[in-house]
């Protein structure tokens, strides 16, 4: 049930109902973002974003993050060009705390000067961070190419001049005449009354002071008549492409077509330009189309990650994929395709309540009327292969076009490839003539059909399913949305690669699930497309398996095709070699994010003569040894019921599941558990390890041997975790609230079969680096010392026990949930006992395991620019 109306300060209100799980969403929609921002404002937004969360008239800094983390929420912010989302996801049991947060952000901030100060150092440690990410910086250069007079052409996040200098006054003037009332969206989503939520609403929000709106003239962006080129060099390993076309704005009439245009082309594999570019000739990393349709003008898109050598080549592909769309428009089949897709999402998002409450927001943003969504899927539903040819014809022309590219290496030689590539788009956009004749064609939208049988009254009731040859299944039907999840795991993973083998479990789920003997690479991808299935393999440090996530209605066609690919796998030579590459040219993108290389360091420190040092990726050496004989060594392996979990959870009928299962287990063969051992070498000294890194920031983890998934003092550790984490955890508050150290502080921990680990990451400055390290271990030695209060444990606790209730919310959770924990020995019921096992550990029990874990030795690693 929607509901929607006004408080007398101008104040929107939207209320939705959904009682599928006992979880609130509070979100606050501003009509204000960085594209708002005048000369010399630039970044105001943002950081404004930053210091309501800095205090208001009735809390202190960190209390409203305490406050909801407390009480088992998240609570959260982001800003765009058009918009500032600030949002708690919350226990339906919480709402009011939720509601009085948001109230208190919004219409109450403190805006203290001293705190004012401390923030500007976080923000422009998020600056020097998005300085070291390759995708922001080549993004950036796509918007000021795209843009030469419009906002947008400006980084949401600003400039660090501009957050050193801007004023209070400047900050409170700014906020007064943007963060009003009648520019104010309130959502509240979820399991809720509407009439008691109506009541709660105007206790929290009606005292909002309705300052004068201050009315925004953005400058509009001048018509492109001339196609435009950017090539840049910059200090990354990846070379990242776009091509764009200018687009009217979310409200033009063609945007349905577009949008559905977009998803033929490129998104998914079997689209025409991943199909084509990534699969058949392995030439990029990723490619894909999309659209940007905001609140102004935006454009198409067409983006890939390539190496440098392979520019030119992956230019020539993209102008043979648009040839192709002259000579063989859209078909039947993949108009039904894009359809079921489209059609699809609208339950794939109910699963949460913020995706709900995303999608209800962005409508209700755009164009001021939450149900223009079904409009818009009416006018999807309607669509002819006929009006997809027409928009690209109309906005596709190469006088609109804009290429950029940023380049490590070989600049030159991307610049005279964009050039070559402009030049003979021309030709291929020509042939968009022959496309006038494209009939209307007949593919209209058949909408799906609930079929589901299944007692209501069995609902979350775990049943556990003994299999032909000693498999498993647990299977838990819920009714609550149409989305069903399959998952099988098999032991093993990177414990059973051979010696001088790395890498080969990646290339094993990069390679398990694309052939079968019945469908080759391409029509197995498209049948899945086609089915708006998630089906894939996976693989980790312990386990192998496959996932499949589906509608009810698409469900029995989808298992079809897990069955074939379980029981059938063939591992193509072409297929094992690009992929191959893409390893390859993933070690190299990785070099780009410190952050991952610090993790990986830690890692083979921590672990040292433990499988779990390995590099899960390879190296270039062992890589180039791999071949299909490996592949089908280790599925032979490891593939059998006798080593085999599977867990079904959601939309389903659980007779008829039960058979299809123990069909499915019946082509298995019987295999053997694989139960193997490694142990960890004890350490008695600490160890320090740096690698040099020409970034702007020193990213840092500091850690200890921690647990196995079976210790009984698992839960204490994960309260220890929870008493650092959050906005609200003693990490944050300490290095990134009162000295300023850092965008991004966070505790670490992983448990495994025979070891674990625990600890924290930091990314911050190099000068900053040795006194972070400092801080880190002071508050790991302060566990050590003094017990955790009473009231900062009931915190933890709720925080531990809320993200957990949030996290299963999505059906591909829950059946993640259990498969992992029945696969490492523990009881199905324990995700669900969650709550009673957190609830019983006391602060002796915290002492203990952190006397335990940080009296030990620690591994300390730093990737930066200079040593700590």
């Amino acid at each position: 049930m929607y509901k929607k109306y006004q408080l007398k300060n101008g104040l929107t209100v939207l209320h939705v109902e959904s009682h599928k799980s006992p979880v609130v969403s509070i979100q606050m929609w501003v009509r204000t973002g960085s594209a708002d921002e005048k000369k010399g404002e630039e970044g105001l937004s943002h950081f404004i974003e930053h210091l309501v969360f800095k205090g208001t008239q009735k809390f202190g800094v960190g209390e409203i993050a305490s406050m909801i983390e407390g009480s088992g929420g998240q609570l959260n912010a982001y800003t765009s060009f058009d918009q500032t989302v600030f949002y708690v996801t919350i226990s339906k049991s919480f709402v009011d705390t939720g509601l009085e947060a948001i109230s208190e952000m919004m219409g109450f901030p403190a805006f203290d000067g001293a705190e004012i100060d401390n923030e500007r150092e976080v923000v422009i440690e998020e600056i020097k961070r998005g300085l070291d990410n390759p995708h922001r910086q080549a993004s950036r250069q796509l918007f000021s190419t795209v843009y030469k007079k419009h906002p947008y052409r400006l980084p949401v996040i600003g400039f660090a001049e501009n957050i050193r200098t801007v004023s209070r006054k400047k900050i409170l003037d700014y906020y007064h005449s943007r963060y009003v009332p009648e520019n104010m969206t309130l959502l509240v989503v979820g399991d809720i009354d509407s009439s008691e939520i109506k009541k709660k609403v105007k206790h929290y929000f009606a005292s909002f002071e309705p300052y004068k709106l201050k009315k925004i003239k953005r400058e509009k962006e001048p018509k492109q008549n001339t196609s435009r080129i950017s090539v840049k060099k910059a200090e990354f390993q990846e070379s990242l492409m776009y091509l764009s076309w200018p687009l009217p704005s979310a409200k033009h009439k063609d945007i349905p077509a577009i949008d559905v245009f977009t998803l033929i082309l490129g998104q998914g594999d079997s689209s025409r330009l991943s199909r084509r570019i990534k699969l058949e000739k392995g030439l990029v990393n990723y490619i894909g189309s999309s659209s940007f349709t905001p609140q102004d003008d935006g454009f198409l898109a067409i983006s890939a990650s390539t190496s440098p050598q392979k520019i030119e080549a992956v230019f020539e592909e993209i102008n043979k994929v648009m040839a192709e769309f002259a000579e063989t428009p859209p078909t039947d089949e993949e108009m039904k395709k894009a359809l079921v897709n489209f059609n699809s999402e609208e339950y794939y998002s109910m699963e949460t309540v913020d995706g709900m409450a995303s999608k209800v927001g962005t409508y209700e943003h755009l164009f001021k009327d939450y149900r223009h969504f079904k409009e818009f899927m009416k006018e999807v539903n309607s669509l002819t292969v006929k009006d997809l040819v027409r928009v690209a014809r109309k906005y596709m022309k190469p006088e609109k076009l804009s290429v950029v590219v940023m380049t490590p290496e070989l600049e030159g030689e991307a610049k005279a490839a964009a050039e070559k590539f402009k030049k003979s788009y021309k030709k291929v956009y020509e042939g968009f003539d022959s496309l006038k004749k494209v009939q209307s064609g007949s593919t209209r939208y058949k909408r799906l059909r609930w079929t589901t049988k299944g007692s209501k009254e069995r609902a979350n009731q775990i049943e556990r399913v003994s299999l032909p040859g000693g498999a498993e299944a647990w299977l838990r039907p819920n009714f609550e949305t149409k989305v069903l999840s399959l998952k099988a795991a098999f032991a093993g993973g990177v414990r059973v690669e051979p010696e001088g083998m790395l890498g080969l479990t990646d290339l094993l789920s990069r390679c398990w699930g694309r052939s079968t003997k019945e469908y080759n690479e391409h029509e197995l991808s498209n049948k899945i497309d086609s089915l708006a299935t998630s089906l894939s393999s996976f693989a980790g440090r312990n386990t192998l398996g496959l996932s499949m996530t589906s509608l009810n209605p698409l469900s029995s066609e989808a298992f079809e095709l897990f069955e074939s690919m379980a029981t059938d796998p063939v591992f193509d030579i072409g297929v094992i070699e690009r992929e191959k590459q893409m390893m390859l040219e993933y070690l190299k993108v990785r070099e780009d994010s410190p952050a991952q290389v610090a993790i990986q360091l830690f890692m083979s420190r921590i672990f040292e003569g433990h499988p779990y040092a390995r590099d899960l990726h390879g190296t270039e050496e062992s890589i180039g040894r791999l071949s299909r004989e490996h592949l089908d060594q280790v599925l032979h392996q490891t593939i059998g019921t006798k080593n085999m979990k599977m867990v079904l959870a959601g939309c389903f009928d659980p007779e008829e599941w039960r058979e299809k299962l123990v069909n499915f287990t019946e082509a298995l063969p019987d295999g053997k558990l694989v139960s193997n051992r490694f142990f960890v070498k004890k350490r008695t000294e600490p160890i320090f390890e740096y690698i040099a890194s020409k970034k702007e920031q020193s990213h840092i983890v500091v850690g200890y041997p921690g647990l196995t998934f079976t210790s009984k003092e698992r839960y204490a550790l994960q309260l220890i975790q929870s008493v650092l984490a959050g906005q609200g955890g003693r990490l944050f508050l300490e290095l990134r609230d009162k000295k300023s150290l850092a965008y991004s502080v966070s505790p670490l921990r992983m448990e495994g079969i025979d070891a674990g680990y625990f600890g924290a990451y930091i990314g911050c400055s190099p000068e900053k680096g040795e006194k972070a390290i400092g801080m880190m271990k002071a508050e790991f030695q302060k566990l050590m010392e003094t017990k955790v209060p009473e009231a900062e444990l009931q915190r933890a606790r709720r925080y531990l026990i809320g993200r957990h209730d949030i996290d299963l919310q999505k059906t591909s959770s829950v059946s993640s949930a259990i498969l992992f924990d029945t696969i490492y020995g523990l009881d199905a019921n324990e995700p669900f006992e969650f709550a009673d096992r957190v609830n019983g550990v006391q602060a002796d029990d915290l002492m203990s395991i952190a006397q335990k874990i940080f009296s030990q030795p620690e591994v300390t690693v730093c990737v930066g620019p200079e040593k700590p």
